[in-house]
């Protein structure tokens, strides 16, 4: 088997030993090609470059954003994907059932090499970008926008840095800066407009710490996108639905939130231009976003 191992130099939670160490692992079963990315972007390069030299594999060290950047050059491939977690979440690593810890993670992987353990799990696409877990227009991708800017920050707090954050773009209006959103389901009528709409992959949308966050409780990579819409609401209850989506996503039940389970295609739009983020990265600002569930679009080792 050929593979690429594509790391971020700059990854949260791996150091050069780290890296070594898994290059070595990998190496000693596969032929193996080492490539570091240089800047944002760099990854996709990498790694459809690979895809034209029929590469067999290609291994991603680093956290989502490294992730999001491989699946855009390996979506509707045969390649397999590995997923090595080096950043602060992690969140398509662990989703997909792989240990947070990198070594642990490479060694299971390196046994799926052996006996070629792998499923295809569906991908979402916000307009022509492709996301594994989740997406957001408006309010959160406006906190993703946020942590982006002040990268010391993240470095600094890592997780705590978005909830932080959000805690900031809450009281500073944010959600009601942005501007209200518009939404059409699968060809249907528009909702009413909301303040906050975020959009699912898979369970959980993402990890504090240890703890998962179940805001879209119902979503798998076996089936359409799921949406959790939330109108203009108090802190109060902003604080309400999230102790619950940390409580296994009770606050699906609430009069205050829509969900939207299995979704084929949603078009989201408003008046002016608002942030989009996909897989915890932020992805411009956009007037409309067309979000799609792609079937069986990514082959990943398990």
């Amino acid at each position: 088997m050929r593979a690429l191992l594509v790391f971020n130099p700059n990854a949260t939670i791996t150091d050069d030993h780290v890296r070594d160490v898994i290059a070595s692992a990998l190496a000693s079963t596969i032929d193996l090609d080492v490539q570091p990315t240089k800047q944002r972007g760099h990854a996709t390069h990498l790694v459809a470059g690979a895809v034209h030299d029929d590469v067999d594999a290609v291994f991603a060290l680093g956290g989502d954003g490294t992730a999001n950047e491989v699946i855009q050059a390996l979506a509707g491939t045969d390649v397999r994907l590995g997923i090595i977690p080096g950043g602060g979440a992690n969140v398509l690593a662990r989703s997909l059932g792989l240990p947070n810890d990198p070594i642990q993670a490479t060694s299971k992987l390196l046994q799926a090499v052996r006996t070629d353990h792998t499923r295809r799990i569906g991908l979402g696409r916000a307009g022509a970008r492709y996301f594994g877990f989740n997406a957001g227009f408006g309010f959160d991708a406006a906190v993703v926008r946020h942590v982006e800017q002040h990268a010391r920050m993240k470095r600094n707090l890592r997780q705590a840095a978005f909830v932080w954050s959000a805690a900031r773009e809450w009281a500073s209006g944010a959600r009601q800066r942005e501007g209200s959103i518009a939404i059409r389901l699968d060809d249907g009528p528009y909702l009413d407009p909301v303040a906050i709409s975020m959009v699912a992959n898979a369970d959980p949308y993402t990890f504090l710490g240890d703890r998962p966050m179940h805001l879209h409780p119902r979503a798998s990579f076996d089936a359409g996108l799921d949406l959790i819409t939330v109108g203009d609401i108090s802190t109060r209850e902003l604080v309400r639905i999230a102790s619950r989506a940390f409580r296994g996503g009770t606050h699906v039940e609430l009069e205050s939130v829509g969900y939207y389970h299995d979704i084929t295609t949603m078009v989201m739009g408003a008046g002016v231009p608002l942030p989009l983020m996909v897989d915890g990265d932020y992805a411009g600002e956009h007037r409309q976003v067309t979000f799609t569930a792609v079937p069986d679009a990514l082959r990943v080792l398990t």
